[in-house]
């Protein structure tokens, strides 16, 4: 935000206008600090309290068992050993995601000089999708360790196709018109129609995890983020992403654990935010916990937060927008039974969508992820999107359903119109689908864009902002 801008919030009603201190020592004998009341802990929630460390006092709300929202980790055994596997958010590129890149450094998860204690590894995202109706793959992609799929006649179509749709999505993301539909740009794609269809389609509503049918009317530009940020400037060089060895719920619980003059309510649905005649909230949860703030950050999903919005006028406008967001059902996996990989394990890759009817779902091996030591296998641990799936795996070993946002033109455009009225009646919005894309990345620009508001100065919000 433009400073400008942020004297223009000023006169509207933001920490400093209303008589909150919101830096230490910056207080004169009549103001107090801020105190914030943040209810959801997933990563938008956790970084707003970060953010404001030492700037302000914080309350924060969950209602699970601990914080991670849709960065939810669990610990698998592994030869003796647990092994932290993400079953919802999963994955991250400098590309794609700058400033959380940039947080897990500030807070000591990334060591580029200390490898031995790095919390995070890096792969080769390779890909194979596969359709239930053919016996070869429709696409292998060729890797730093093979390179046969390049001189297959059966993969030469799909692979060219393939090069010219992570062309085009390189070329949308940085300057592309993000309420345009993935179907209307799909039609401009100079690949044929078979390979749009059968390859593309598929491919971009099983990194989504929605229907081939839904994918149509996704905006383009925001689904193709995680394709065209992290591409390579040699289009021979494989596409690497980045993952955490506590996983990301891991480094969400991490960033709570560091955080100071917080205090936080897990296992606690919040009821209702009453406004008092002083101006201040009131937050209630299911057990009678009661906490009274001066301002309220929503943290959670728009179907929550508009439950939660208090009988306001003045937040009627938001309560609209708030209708607006889509969202659909997805399942996950987490399994030791290889039941949706391709047939054959030379058409194995990381990341194995697999079309089956009107579906196209993934299943994630860490085994070709994993760092592992020389001589040893790789994990038989795989991830996979079971939501319409033919068959359940023999051998699951954790399964749990998601909401999803389903990321439509429509959908970026409340989004925005939400923005335009954060701070309404000491209220704010943070979470992914405030902004164009659903990542971990923009849960934490929205959160750094509610603290701009509250405390423009505050250290670590003024560190991320270097990025």
């Amino acid at each position: 935000m433009h400073r400008a801008t942020r004297r223009s919030f000023l006169k509207r009603g933001s920490a400093a206008a209303l008589g909150w201190s919101a830096l230490p020592g910056s207080a004169s004998s009549n103001e107090r600090r801020l105190r914030v009341g943040i209810i959801g802990g997933g990563l938008s929630g956790v970084s707003c309290a970060w953010l404001l460390d030492g700037v302000a006092d914080a309350v924060l709300f969950d209602d699970r068992d601990s914080v991670g929202g849709h960065a939810h980790t669990i610990a698998v055994p592994l030869a003796g050993r647990p092994v932290f596997v993400d079953v919802g958010a999963q994955f991250f590129a400098r590309g794609p995601h700058p400033t959380y890149s940039k947080l897990l450094e500030l807070i000591g998860l990334t060591l580029d000089n200390e490898p031995a204690a790095d919390a995070t590894f890096e792969a080769e995202m390779s890909i194979t999708v596969s359709d239930e109706s053919q016996e070869l793959p429709r696409f292998v992609s060729p890797t730093s360790e093979r390179a046969w799929p390049i001189l297959a006649p059966w993969n030469r179509n799909s692979l060219i196709a393939f090069l010219l749709f992570s062309l085009a999505a390189k070329k949308l993301t940085e300057d592309g018109d993000w309420l345009v539909s993935l179907d209307a740009w799909l039609e401009a794609l100079p690949v044929g129609t078979e390979e749009k269809e059968r390859l593309i389609l598929p491919l971009v509503s099983a990194m989504v995890g929605c229907s081939i049918e839904q994918a149509r009317s996704l905006s383009a530009r925001s689904a193709l983020v995680f394709v065209g940020r992290a591409l390579p400037d040699n289009l021979l060089d494989p596409f690497r992403y980045s993952g955490s060895l506590v996983g990301l719920g891991g480094n969400v619980r991490y960033l709570s654990g560091i955080t100071g003059n917080t205090t936080v309510h897990v296992g606690s649905p919040v009821v209702r935010v009453e406004p008092l005649p002083s101006g201040e909230l009131l937050i209630r949860n299911r057990d009678g916990v009661v906490e009274k703030v001066d301002v309220v950050v929503l943290a959670t999903p728009p179907y929550v937060s508009k439950r939660l919005l208090p009988r306001d006028p003045a937040l009627r406008a938001a309560r609209r927008a708030l209708r607006r967001f889509d969202f659909f059902d997805a399942e996950i996996s987490i399994h030791t039974d290889p039941i949706y990989m391709p047939e054959k394990l030379l058409h194995w890759s990381a990341y194995n969508p697999c079309l089956e009817g009107d579906r196209c779902e993934a299943s994630v091996w860490y085994g070709a992820l994993w760092p592992r030591k020389p001589g040893s296998p790789p994990a038989p641990i795989f991830k996979s999107w079971a939501t319409a799936r033919s068959s359940a795996p023999s051998q699951e070993l954790f399964r749990r359903a998601f909401r999803h946002p389903l990321t439509t033109p429509d959908f970026i455009d409340a989004g925005r119109r939400l923005r335009s009225l954060q701070g309404r009646s000491r209220i704010w919005f943070a979470g992914s689908y405030t902004r164009e894309v659903d990542s971990q990345e923009s849960a934490l620009l929205s959160a750094m864009a509610v603290v701009r508001d509250l405390a423009p100065e505050a250290p670590h919000l003024l560190e991320l902002e270097s990025v």
